[in-house]
């Protein structure tokens, strides 16, 4: 009877051991999956951030809010305007802070090309984000190409009526058809 015990004793260990293992490497997988879900969702966000980035740059281009030498470099941090609304709290991060602002990992570079096209350049936007401020290792990119019309800086043509708009506005002369001379 005694050994019969034992031997149940024997069984009953083996199966928590058995029952522990299955549960470890379980929890496991489970925590690899979690973390692969975590480095995608980063990855996600990231990627669409430097969408995000080239599509306001090249739009400053196309409104003139900016030229490619003024758009181009490290990307400032973003700091919340406070709201003028709200009531004051002496608390809140705005305002003049004596800590430097934080590298930022993103950078935005731009190329400018001449194309075949009276009045359009071909722009090149890169957004680029590094590992480190120092590296020269690309973690993240997005590239967006558009031919624009660059106007210089100087120029302020809102409002105005280019060669390409009238001929829009105009349209094309009708085809002669056989029976006009």
């Amino acid at each position: 009877m005694r050994l019969l015990r034992q031997s149940r004793c024997g069984w009953v260990l083996f199966e928590m051991m058995v029952a522990l293992t299955i549960f470890v490497f379980t929890a496991l997988a489970v925590l690899g999956a979690v973390s692969q879900g975590i480095a995608t969702a980063e990855s996600t966000r990231d990627r669409a951030k430097a969408v995000d980035l080239a599509r306001s740059a090249m739009a400053k281009l196309e409104a003139g809010l900016g030229t490619p030498q003024s758009l181009a470099g490290p990307v400032l941090p973003w700091e919340p305007e406070p709201d003028p609304d709200a009531p004051f709290d002496e608390h809140a991060d705005f305002g003049f802070s004596e800590v430097a602002p934080p590298p930022s990992l993103w950078e935005v570079e731009i190329d400018t090309i001449p194309s075949e096209f009276r009045g359009l350049t071909h722009v090149i936007v890169t957004a680029v984000k590094r590992p480190t401020p120092e590296s020269d290792r690309v973690a993240v990119s997005y590239v967006l190409q558009q031919l624009v019309r660059l106007a210089p800086e100087t120029e302020d043509t809102v409002g105005e009526l280019d060669d390409i708009a009238s001929e829009a506005i105009r349209g094309t002369p009708p085809a002669p058809t056989g029976g006009e001379q």
